[in-house]
């Protein structure tokens, strides 16, 4: 249930998640209203903060903490409660907004700290780029998107021959070689954010809405962006690009990944640079 509450403010732009949130605290006023102040609403005024901290920004969250303090104050002022001397109820307000604000951005600084881990554990220590499961995380919402009715594909790129450079130039090297294809796939990938590094010297591009017709100039011209990469450093690099061209996003990026990888292994075995393109229009259920 929390979690599809989560998800469902997620995917709300910034500035519904903030109306909802203000409409939210004018509620309980009304409800405080209704009730005389008989009734404390306290863990209900944080739920907007919250909103507001969590979804937004922090600097909402505040907004929202003095909102709703102005909210609960009005509330009492019309219910007319009264105190033994008027200066206690400026500083009951006073009390609830700190209370208020010290909660927002405690919120704030959380969600920034789980998000910040967040992106470090999805990436790749020494690309940066999305590692396996972070491509596998956002493949699978850009399968999702496309619902089974959008062509899509898949292309694994491996490289072969780094051990030659490892070998002879030391590992630093050879990682600055990794780093180098990294940035030079995110150059020419029609979208940065969709290039993964799987594992070891392999690669992940995912093509959305894209035929086969469409990959082939797209992975041309990555394939050709790393051979120049390989002339200028004068490395024995061999790369392999398998793609698997879907005329219909299939339901899981399991089926296109699996695929993909049993045709690159079966290319492996060339030693020139290889570009496959598999036309399938329904691809085995896996086991």
């Amino acid at each position: 249930m929390l979690r599809k509450l989560s998800d469902f403010f997620e995917r709300r732009s910034k500035r519904t998640v903030g109306f909802i949130a203000i409409l939210f605290s004018i509620l309980l006023g009304a409800l405080d209203l209704k009730t005389s102040g008989e009734i404390h609403f306290l863990l209900l005024y944080l739920m907007p903060i919250f909103l507001g901290s969590w979804f937004v920004s922090r600097e909402m969250g505040v907004y929202l903490a003095f909102f709703g303090s102005l909210v609960w104050f009005a509330a009492d002022t019309l219910n007319g409660r009264a105190y033994s001397s008027a200066w206690i109820a400026y500083w009951n307000l006073l009390m609830r907004t700190s209370v208020f604000i010290l909660f927002a951005v405690t919120q704030a600084q959380l969600r920034a700290k789980i998000d910040e881990l967040s992106n470090l554990v999805a990436r790749d220590f020494l690309t940066g780029l999305p590692n396996g499961r972070a491509f596998y995380q956002l493949a699978a919402k850009e399968m999702d998107r496309a619902f089974g009715l959008e062509p899509m594909t898949l292309a694994c790129i491996d490289v072969t021959g780094l051990q030659w450079v490892n070998d002879r130039a030391g590992y630093p090297a050879g990682d600055q070689i990794l780093c180098t294809i990294a940035h030079t796939l995110q150059q020419h990938a029609p979208r940065s954010d969709l290039v993964g590094r799987s594992a070891g010297t392999s690669f992940l591009v995912l093509l959305p809405n894209t035929t086969s017709e469409a990959a082939g100039p797209m992975l041309e011209q990555l394939r050709n962006a790393l051979q120049e990469m390989r002339r200028r450093y004068s490395h024995p690099l061999t790369f392999h690009i398998s793609a698997i061209a879907y005329s219909k996003a299939p339901r899981k990026i399991a089926q296109l990944m699996h695929q993909a990888e049993s045709q690159m292994t079966r290319m492996k075995g060339e030693k020139k640079d290889s570009i496959q393109i598999t036309i399938v229009d329904e691809l085995p259920l896996l086991n």
